[in-house]
């Protein structure tokens, strides 16, 4: 089976999934990171996947959030961080975290950089978590960084903007999955620099919904398409 080297996952749909069933919304987002922990452990264990990059708060998501959710949010985030601990030691897959975390509780903050520096290996498999990310925000940031580090910006290079961003030195995204294809057929800005090339996959599946059996249903899907991927050969 042809894998993607990196797939992308924007989970959308919690609140509205979480209507039509008559629950809350902070049991809906619970069902879902539940979801994604059993999505990330099957794509290490199952899959030739390398990298698996799951979005958690977009930057705009995070300033509408009203405040007892957002902190919510961040206790959440850190409880699917936890559990996530061992597997990540065990298998050896390193853990990276993108996004401006200038904007996320300290406490969360200091466990995500600690945890990043304390899941790093000698290898080529990566979670990455997105908290508080924007596409924009992190071109922006990253232009921010090399007006710092270079006095003359007409020689930046494209290899220079890459290194200077969030993401720096993974596999492109080649496969994009987004749920709620109903309401939501868009890439919403996220990981703008990196899916230029990707396929986008959309569901039908509510963020609660998606599971390992659509998750391999996508793998499929990409499979099916994936010797037709000759960027116009």
């Amino acid at each position: 089976m042809n894998y993607p080297k990196h797939v992308a996952i924007v989970p959308d749909g919690n609140r509205t999934r979480a209507k039509a069933n008559d629950k809350t919304v902070a049991e809906a987002y619970m069902i879902s990171y539940e979801k994604a922990v059993e999505l990330i452990i099957h794509t290490f264990t199952h899959t030739d996947i390398k990298v698996f990059t799951l979005r958690g708060l977009s930057t705009e998501n995070a300033q509408k959030r009203p405040k007892e959710e957002f902190d919510f949010l961040m206790t959440m985030y850190k409880i699917v961080e936890e559990d996530l601990d061992e597997f990540l030691k065990e298998h050896k897959v390193n853990f990276k975290v993108i996004g401006d975390l200038n904007w996320i509780t300290d406490d969360f903050r200091n466990y995500l950089v600690a945890k990043q520096k304390r899941n790093t290996y000698d290898t080529d498999r990566h979670f990455v978590f997105a908290i508080n990310y924007g596409g924009r925000d992190e071109i922006v940031r990253g232009i921010r960084k090399l007006a710092q580090e270079k006095k003359d910006l007409t020689i930046v290079t494209e290899e220079d903007i890459t290194k200077s961003l969030d993401l720096g030195n993974v596999p492109p995204i080649e496969l994009v999955i987004r749920t709620k294809w109903d309401q939501a057929q868009r890439t919403s800005g996220f990981m703008s620099w990196w899916i230029g090339y990707a396929e986008l996959y959309f569901t039908a599946k509510k963020c609660p919904e998606f599971d390992i059996p659509e998750y391999e249903e996508a793998l499929k899907w990409f499979d099916h398409i994936a010797d037709l991927r000759n960027y116009g050969k």
